[in-house]
């Protein structure tokens, strides 16, 4: 099992969402984001486990729901989350702030 590192702007990407969903919708919905989110990582952190490859990067993109994606990678024995993206928004700003990592 790999230890998770989630970079400061993954965990700011995270409150974003949480904040979004609190004035859009309600608790239940944030509740069910974070069951899918703990899933996913869950699933990344039993082992080496490659989706589809991000952009021309060296980083993974898995589909955490249809909105919001994990941009990982494994460095050793550790699982590094650097982004939680959202799916709608500008791709060009997405990749930009990802590839600088």
């Amino acid at each position: 099992m790999f230890k998770v590192d989630i970079s400061v702007e993954a965990q700011q990407d995270i409150d974003d969402i949480e904040s979004y969903l609190l004035r859009k919708w309600n608790q239940d919905v944030v509740f069910g984001f974070f069951d899918l989110l703990d899933n996913a990582i869950s699933i990344l952190e039993v082992g080496n486990v490659y989706f589809e490859k991000y952009e021309n990067t060296g980083f993974m993109k898995y589909l955490v729901t249809k909105h919001n994606y994990i941009i990982y990678d494994y460095q050793d024995d550790l699982l590094r989350i650097h982004r939680v993206i959202n799916n709608f928004q500008n791709p060009e700003d997405n990749y930009k702030s990802i590839s600088k990592q």
